[in-house]
């Protein structure tokens, strides 16, 4: 089987680390890809370079060089995760050596999400850093609030007012203007629902924003786009 040869090529990597490295949900994308079925119509499918960058951020984190991530990575995207993109190969390949180099620059940390990882992978608390990683998500989910809280002190709380149509269209459109800011900056939705909340914002029926709406919302953003 394809994906087996992907696996078999991490194992000799890692070596005798291969048996506590290779998570759950990592064994899950190497051996069976990212499988659609798993998803809703309502919900926000990730793309390849979500995959590969997800991917290259454990390669990191487990101590795999970038040369060896690198070449690894471009033969596995071009395999398995060719399905999620129309791209050819040579631009699967060259996206892939983007990614890594990016990843391996930056300081963005390894974090799965654990049971609600965005691939809905594998996982149990079996998983060696699966303690770790909770306390990851919510030290990453507390800095990133911090930093959105620092971003929009300027901007006045929207405050409660009696109900009406065009209130919920001004208090909608306020609110819908500051998701398609977070979302070209790539923040996690996740932050942005907390960011929503905590400025009393609400959306086009008066309601208060709940993960499905925003998600709809930002489904209805990128088809704009």
């Amino acid at each position: 089987m394809e994906q087996n040869r992907f696996f078999d090529r991490l194992t000799t990597l890692l070596g005798d680390s291969a048996g506590v490295s290779i998570y759950p949900c990592i064994d899950d994308l190497v051996e069976n890809g990212m499988q659609l079925s798993c998803f809703s119509p309502s919900d926000q499918i990730p793309n390849r370079q979500d995959v590969t960058q997800y991917l290259a951020a454990w390669c990191r984190d487990v101590h795999i060089s970038e040369d060896a991530c690198r070449t690894w990575l471009c033969d596995y995207a071009v395999s398995t995760l060719a399905s999620l993109s129309k791209s050819s190969a040579s631009r699967i390949r060259h996206s892939t050596k983007s990614n890594v180099k990016y990843i391996y620059q930056s300081e963005r940390p390894f974090i799965c999400g654990r049971e609600n990882n965005a691939f809905r992978a594998a996982c149990g608390k079996r998983c060696p850093v699966y303690n770790e990683m909770g306390i990851k998500a919510e030290k990453a989910a507390a800095d990133s609030l911090a930093e959105m809280e620092q971003r929009h002190a300027a901007v006045a709380p929207i405050t409660a007012v009696p109900s009406g149509k065009e209130v919920f269209r001004e208090q909608f459109l306020a609110a819908k203007q500051l998701v398609l800011q977070e979302v070209s900056k790539g923040t996690k939705q996740t932050v942005i629902l907390a960011l929503l909340k905590q400025q009393g914002m609400k959306t086009r029926t008066g309601r208060d924003w709940t993960y499905a709406t925003l998600n709809h919302e930002i489904r209805k953003i990128k088809l704009d786009a």
